[in-house]
C-alpha cells in the first residue's frame, strides 16, 4: 500500500514538475517575444527619427540656398562646388544609426532631392499640354485611361474617358471628381489605371508644377520624346546635361540655359515646327522638390523611408509620406 501511494505521489509530482516546466517555457518564450517586439519598436521609432533628421537638413539646405535660374541633376536646389560630393551633403552618422537622402530613377540612384517639374502635371492636361503626351506615357492600348484621367478632373467630358456613371454603377460606386488630383496616388480611382499600370507611370506624372512646365535640365528622355522633342534634340540635350562622361549628376554636367528656338538653332540640330512649339512647355528652374530620406539603425535590419515635397518659394510642406 505504501509502495503504491508513493508511487502515485512520485508520478503525480512528474506531472505538476511538467506543467510547471511547460509554463515556464511558455513564460519565457512570451517575454522573449514581448522582448524582441519592443526592440523592434525602439529600432523602428529611432530609425524614424534618423530619417527625420534627413528631411530637415535636406530643407535646410533648400530654404536657405538661394534661388538660381537653373536646376540641375546634380544642383537640384542647391548650389554646390565642384570638389563636393552630394553623397557627403545627404547622408548623415547619428549616435548609432544613419540617414541618407537620395532617389531612384530609371534604375540609377542619385543622391540629394528631385524636383517635381521633371515630370508631367496631370493638373495641367490638356490646357497645357496636348492629351496625345499623356496617351504616350501611358502606352499603347490606354488611350481611354488617358481620356478617363482628364475626364476625372474636368467638368467637360470628352469622348472614350470614363464619366459619372461609369463610377456609378460600380460594385462599390463612387463619384468622379470633376477636380485637380490632390495626390499622384489619387489615379489610382481612375478608371481603368491598374496597380501595374501606375507603378509604370507615377515616376513621370505629378500634381505639382508651374504652370505644367518641365525642367529641360532634369526631364527624363521619356518625358521629352512625350512632349514633342525629337530624338536628336533630346539626344543633343542629354549630351550637355551629361557632360563629357555621359553620366548625369556628376561634376563635369553641363546645363541647358536657353531654350529659344534661336539659342536651340545654333546647336546645328534640324527641328521642325512642331518642336519649336514644344519648347514652349520647358523651363530650366524648379519650385517644387521632393525629399526621400531613409533612416537605419546601426546592426538592424529596420528602417524607415520618408517622402515629402516642399514648396521652395512658399517655404512650406504640401506632402509627407511614412514608409
Amino acid at each position: 500500500m505504501t509502495t503504491k501511494k508513493s508511487g502515485t505521489i512520485l508520478i503525480t509530482t512528474l506531472w505538476i514538475l511538467a506543467i510547471l516546466s511547460v509554463l515556464a517555457i511558455g513564460i519565457g518564450f512570451r517575454s522573449s517575444i514581448e522582448a524582441r517586439l519592443s526592440k523592434y519598436n525602439m529600432d523602428r521609432l529611432k530609425a524614424e527619427y534618423f530619417a527625420k533628421a534627413g528631411i530637415v537638413k535636406a530643407q535646410a539646405i533648400l530654404s536657405k540656398d538661394a534661388v538660381t535660374e537653373y536646376d540641375t541633376i546634380r544642383e537640384c536646389g542647391i548650389t554646390i562646388p565642384v570638389d563636393k560630393e552630394l553623397a557627403d551633403i545627404f547622408t548623415g552618422k547619428l549616435a548609432d544609426g544613419a540617414f541618407e537622402v537620395n532617389y531612384t530613377e530609371e534604375g540609377s540612384v542619385y543622391y540629394g532631392m528631385m524636383d517635381e517639374e521633371r515630370k508631367i502635371d496631370i493638373n495641367k492636361i490638356p490646357e497645357k499640354i496636348p492629351r496625345i503626351v499623356l496617351e504616350t506615357i501611358l502606352g499603347t492600348g490606354n488611350e481611354d485611361v488617358a481620356a478617363s484621367i482628364i475626364n476625372w478632373r474636368s467638368k467637360a467630358r470628352i469622348p472614350n474617358g470614363a464619366w459619372d456613371d461609369d463610377y456609378e454603377s460600380l460594385t462599390h460606386p463612387y463619384k468622379c471628381k470633376h477636380a485637380d488630383f490632390s495626390v499622384i496616388e489619387e489615379l489610382m480611382l481612375v478608371k481603368g489605371m491598374t496597380p501595374e499600370l501606375f507603378e509604370s507611370v507615377k515616376d513621370y506624372l505629378t500634381v505639382y508644377g508651374q504652370d505644367g512646365k518641365i525642367n529641360i535640365n532634369t526631364a527624363t528622355r521619356k518625358v521629352m520624346l512625350a512632349c514633342g522633342l525629337g530624338v536628336n534634340m533630346v539626344n543633343g540635350i542629354m549630351n550637355v546635361r551629361n557632360g563629357q562622361d555621359g553620366i548625369a549628376g556628376t561634376k563635369d554636367d553641363g546645363l541647358v540655359n536657353d531654350i529659344t528656338p534661336e539659342a536651340v538653332a545654333k546647336w546645328n540640330i534640324a527641328f521642325d515646327e512642331n518642336e519649336k512649339n514644344a519648347l514652349n512647355y520647358f523651363t530650366t528652374k524648379s519650385n517644387y522638390f521632393r525629399i526621400e530620406s531613409r533612416g537605419a539603425v546601426e546592426g538592424s535590419k529596420i528602417g524607415v523611408k520618408i517622402a515629402c515635397v516642399v514648396d521652395r518659394k512658399a517655404k512650406k510642406l504640401i506632402y509627407y509620406r511614412e514608409y
